[in-house]
């Protein structure tokens, strides 16, 4: 098993570094091979079997399946749109808590998405227990604090009591003088090392964690390290490890805080026995049921069931008599890498009754040949414009159009030149096609390549892995949007029911852009879109505008929108809104409808007013004489 180690902040001291290290040597002790990565390109040369995601900021960017560990409370994943787009676009999920699990289940309640939940942890890998040092305990406390100063006012009166070891990097804890030991090296051993030696360590959590029950990376390194906990109080802490750790009131004052502290640091002392008993009894509940092993073990277990039940694997039971699909191939005939590139995508799929159209006025030597050779994997038809008709072809929509004329399958979709479908795309589109019957077009998320942090948006910050991959479109999408020309579907993310196609739709309407998206109107017309909340195509970005439109001088897109709403005018839509956004735009309609009622009748009381009738007199009498103030005449334009 090859494992991709994901960190959104590969490279940087934070705690996600220490954790990618457990991973690996928790991965490694189990026989697997783990590589730490921190952008998709990396991903892609590991080719592992999957890759596990260590924060919400980053989605799934590439072909394999991709976990994504929630180990932080749904309050943060919920102050950006594209932190909860993210995490819809994981394969599965790696939970540290109920709340979690309930959240998740809510957000994917109403989605076709097939995935899995597995209990995960910021935990440790496996270590023999070793008796903490209690001669003369410390407090050790270790935290890169990525929040800024958290727990100060505490940290402070344990220094002055002379108890306290504090480490991570010198600027989380510049407030310190004689507690602060320094950092630790992020190698999966030291930190367990400096609190062993310490003998006692302290575990406190946001109160954000603590609401969502989801416990922090301290409460497991301190007993895998066989030190004593000391916990501030904590639903899952309490429930796991019950009377093995002692525990800190944090709804205390801060003096009754700090002098509960040192009356567990005296016990302690004095009960070294007990203590030690006590630090035993943890370590054996972290081995049994909390190392990073057994949590990786579970989690190959799931991961096996996923790729078959997401068809990432192809299946031996898979009928040839499966829905047909044509996938129409834009080719220029001219690049033969970006050719070869994207019928290799298409030879990988899982669902094989699929076939390719391409239309061409001429294919260079080395195209034909590369068609050649993948015609023993699927059968290629090829649409040949003679020259006499293509002379009179003056428009890009022409050689789309002779191809929706050729289609005879059951679902159709269209493909770019040196775009990519992974491996599950086609049976993931067909599975929602073929299960709701009402459905005329199945669609999914598309990964976008770009140049790095060319579009990192107001939620990226500094310390973030520069990447060429992102997601390209917010979704799921709405019909207005796509008819204003806001945002639209990627046709290389889509299929369609073959049977939307009619003897209107045949006729080509000489387009020289926006041809998709005439395409996409026409087949809203003519059935509804599903989003599949599946990653499962990518693009290449360098060929297109910020709408994801292929390039165009603005007088020509002006003129292909004007046509085509000229063209639409007339056609009715299928209602694409939930019942739910129906009721808020219907809230927000009467709130507007009163705001403006109570606008008119301050206006009414305005114009019945003293005041207000002896200034529109005076305005007059300036216009009557020929006085010229720029105020009165600006009022007076507006009466």
């Amino acid at each position: 098993m090859r494992i991709a180690i994901q960190n959104t902040y590969y490279g940087k001291h934070f705690a996600e570094a220490e954790l990618s290290r457990r991973l690996a040597l928790a991965a490694r002790n189990l026989g697997w091979e783990a590589v730490e990565v921190g952008t998709s390109e990396a991903i892609n040369q590991c080719r592992p079997d999957f890759a596990l995601n260590l924060h919400f900021r980053t989605p799934k960017l590439t072909c394999y399946p991709t976990y994504g560990c929630l180990w932080h409370p749904s309050v943060l994943i919920e102050t950006d749109e594209r932190f909860i787009r993210n995490v819809l676009s994981y394969d599965g999920y790696l939970s540290s808590s109920n709340h979690t699990n309930l959240w998740l289940t809510d957000r994917l309640y109403n989605t076709p998405k097939h995935y899995f939940i597995a209990p995960f942890f910021t935990s440790s890998n496996q270590t023999v227990y070793q008796a903490p040092n209690l001669h003369s305990p410390q407090l050790a406390y270790i935290g890169t604090n990525w929040d800024g100063a958290r727990f100060k006012p505490l940290f402070l009166e344990l220094e002055k009591k002379g108890i306290l070891a504090a480490y991570g990097a010198s600027s989380s804890w510049a407030y310190l003088n004689t507690a602060y030991k320094g950092s630790l090296p992020f190698d999966g051993l030291s930190v367990l090392t400096a609190l062993n030696a310490a003998g006692v360590g302290l575990c406190l959590h946001r109160e954000e964690h603590t609401q969502a029950g989801i416990p922090s990376m301290r409460i497991f390194e301190i007993v895998a390290s066989g030190a004593i906990a000391i916990c501030g109080e904590h639903s899952f802490i309490r429930e796991q490890f019950a009377d093995t750790v002692l525990y800190l009131n944090t709804n205390l004052s801060l003096i009754d805080q700090v002098a509960q502290i040192m009356e567990h640091l005296n016990w302690i002392a004095n009960q070294p026995k007990v203590a030690l008993e006590m630090s035993r009894a943890a370590h054996q509940i972290f081995s049994k049921k909390f190392t990073l092993e057994n949590l990786l073990h579970n989690l190959q277990n799931e991961h096996q069931k996923l790729i078959e039940t997401k068809y990432f694997i192809r299946h031996h039971s898979l009928s040839e008599q499966s829905s047909s699909v044509q996938l129409i191939l834009r080719s220029s005939g001219k690049d033969q890498l970006k050719l070869e590139k994207t019928l290799n995508s298409i030879k990988q799929q899982t669902h094989q009754n699929l076939s390719v159209l391409i239309v061409q006025h001429q294919l260079m030597d080395g195209c034909s040949s590369i068609l050649a050779t993948h015609q023993t994997n699927f059968p290629i038809q090829i649409i040949q414009l003679n020259v006499a008709s293509s002379q009179n072809v003056s428009s890009k929509s022409s050689e789309l159009w002779a191809a929706i004329q050729s289609v005879s399958s059951d679902y159709f979709g269209v493909l770019d030149e040196g775009s990519i479908i992974y491996p599950n795309h086609v049976h993931t589109l067909v599975s929602l096609l073929d299960r709701f019957q009402y459905l005329g077009m199945a669609y999914s998320e598309v990964v976008e390549l770009s140049e790095p942090n060319s579009d990192a948006g107001p939620f990226a910050t500094s310390y973030e892995v520069d990447d060429v991959a992102r997601l390209a479109i917010i979704q799921p999408l709405e019909l207005f949007e796509l008819f204003t020309f806001e945002r639209f579907i990627n046709l290389n993310s889509l299929l369609a029911r073959s049977a939307l196609i009619d003897e209107m739709l045949i006729r080509d309407p000489q387009l020289n852009c926006l041809e998709d998206v005439f395409l996409l109107l026409n087949l809203s017309v003519r059935g509804r879109a599903m989003f599949s909340y599946e990653v499962t195509c990518e693009i290449d970005s360098r060929n297109l505008d910020s709408n994801g439109l292929s390039k165009a001088n603005s007088r020509m897109r002006d003129l292909a929108m004007n046509r085509i709403r000229l063209m639409m005018g007339d056609r009715d839509f299928p209602v694409m809104r939930s019942p739910f956004k129906l009721q808020s735009l219907q809230t927000q309609l009467q709130q507007t409808q009163a705001e403006l009622q109570q606008a008119q009748l301050r206006i009414a009381a305005m114009e019945s007013s003293k005041f207000w009738k002896l200034r529109k007199n005076w305005l007059r009498l300036k216009r009557a004489f020929g006085l010229t103030l720029s105020t009165g005449q600006k009022l007076a334009k507006h009466e």
